[in-house]
């Protein structure tokens, strides 16, 4: 080897070829021999740097001593080995800890979930996560959907799904007799079943349902235009019906807007549900005041009925009705505009543990009726009179002095309610929470004065004054 020094470009000097990876240093012959600068290579930037080079930059000296590459290596090396034999959190929880986490999620989710490996597909599809099911939307294939989840969850209990108590399918309009036949054979347990808008629901198909599901006691079958009763054909009759001789344990039916019901169809409804607790049948034209009077016969412990628009009901309904007595608790009636004076004074007279009074719309009514109301039904807690435009202040005394307990009162469109029921109210009945005085002739002063009395009570008004 040549007598030279090593050059910055890390040549040697005299020398033809390129110096080794490591560089090389010559030793000194003398102490007047030039010495060579020492390189280091930069790990940061890759490039060689001169240390007693007096050009480096201000920013350099004072950032931190690096860590050499090797030593890089080892730290991560040494981590790598440490969190190799290291579990996931959630990994650490017992089956049992994540089902309850899984119990959270919806149906939809829960499908989801069951791919996200093979533990999660196992927890997922354990049946008591499946206790209740719910599928909507218009365009959801849902028979190919109830298909499936049958499939799966009849695993440990071939052919039925006993976990199975509520099932949700309002709105799917692409579900057939197919589907529903599978429900009837495979959900026996069933207890709460809504089908509100499944337009293709018919009455052999509801007929398997609630014959082979007998733990069914809310059932939801509003919006379907082909619905008349529990039977299997539109013109069988109560002495017909392939139900007769049962008596189903349904609480809850809602058949609002079933525009094919009629009073022979409700008749073999109230025949077969003694037990009815709710039931709805907004907006059924085709009820009568004889449907009416089934009803009372046969649904002897009903609490709760609404019959909002059914515009054929009259008087002698409302004295039908009454026969329930005590039991009835809520009762709506809005918009049968047939109803007078004499079908409160009934429901008056006889259901003294009311609660609710929905009479909107009724134009018939006057301030008798108020004083029958303030008379029989001393516990009401709402009452809606809104559009009753011949009650006046008079009515409105008699409700504050008789109803001390009301809570929420609707007088919209009562034209002729002025400031003197607004302050009997707030005399009165000062623990109202809600007020409806929208179109009534109520003057800012009065509103300011029940508003003092009346601190926590909300109004609804269209004055702009009041504001």
């Amino acid at each position: 080897m040549t007598n030279g020094y090593i050059t910055p470009t890390g040549r040697h000097q005299g020398d033809s070829s390129y110096g080794s990876a490591s560089p090389t240093y010559s030793s000194p012959a003398s102490s007047t021999q030039r010495v060579s600068p020492t390189i280091d290579l930069d790990p940061d930037r890759g490039t060689p740097t001169s240390q007693t080079s007096q050009k480096s930059s201000k920013s350099d000296s004072q950032r931190p001593p690096s860590r050499s590459s090797c030593e890089v290596t080892v730290h991560k090396s040494a981590l790598k080995k440490r969190t190799k034999n290291l579990k996931p959190l959630f990994d650490l929880l017992s089956d049992d800890l994540i089902i309850k986490i899984l119990s959270y999620l919806s149906s939809r989710q829960l499908c989801r979930t069951a791919g996200v490996c093979r533990r999660f597909y196992k927890l997922s599809w354990q049946p008591v996560l499946w206790t209740n099911i719910r599928i909507t939307g218009e365009n959801t294939d849902v028979d190919r959907a109830m298909k499936v989840l049958t499939r799966r969850l009849c695993q440990e209990t071939p052919y039925v799904c006993l976990s199975v108590q509520k099932l949700v399918l309002s709105g799917c309009e692409l579900l057939s007799e197919k589907g529903l036949t599978l429900i009837a054979q495979r959900y026996p347990e069933l207890q709460h079943l809504e089908l509100s808008g499944c337009i293709n629901l018919t009455n052999q198909a509801l007929f398997e349902i609630v014959s082979k599901c007998i733990q069914l006691d809310y059932l939801d079958i509003s919006g379907c235009p082909l619905i008349t009763c529990f039977s299997v054909s539109d013109e069988s009759s109560a002495e017909s019906c392939e139900l007769q001789g049962q008596s189903l344990r349904l609480r809850h039916l809602d058949m609002s807007n079933c525009a094919a019901l009629d009073d022979k169809g409700l008749r073999t409804v109230a025949l077969n549900c003694p037990g009815l607790q709710n039931l709805y049948i907004r907006r059924c034209q085709r009820i009568t005041d004889e449907g009416f009077r089934e009803i009372a016969n046969s649904c002897s412990v009903l609490k709760e009925i609404s019959v909002i628009e059914c515009r054929r009901i009259t008087d002698y309904g409302m004295r039908s009705l009454s026969k329930l007595g005590a039991s009835l608790k809520h009762f709506s009636i809005a918009k049968c505009d047939r109803i007078t004076d004499l079908g409160i004074h009934s429901i008056a007279k006889y259901c003294s543990k009311l609660r609710y009074l929905n009479v909107r719309g009724c134009a018939l009514l006057t301030d008798k009726a108020m004083v029958d109301l303030a008379r029989g039904c001393v516990r009401l807690r709402s009452l809606d009179i809104g559009k009753c435009s011949q009650v006046t202040d008079q009515g409105v005394t008699a409700l504050a002095i008789g109803c001390m307990y009301l809570r929420k009162l609707s007088m919209k469109g009562c034209v002729l309610v002025k400031d003197e029921g607004i302050n009997m109210m707030a005399q009165y009945c000062q623990e109202l929470q809600q007020l409806n005085i929208q179109e009534c002739q109520v003057s800012v002063e009065a509103y300011k004065a029940f508003k003092k009395t009346c601190r926590k009570c909300i109004i609804e008004h269209t004055n702009p004054a009041f504001y």
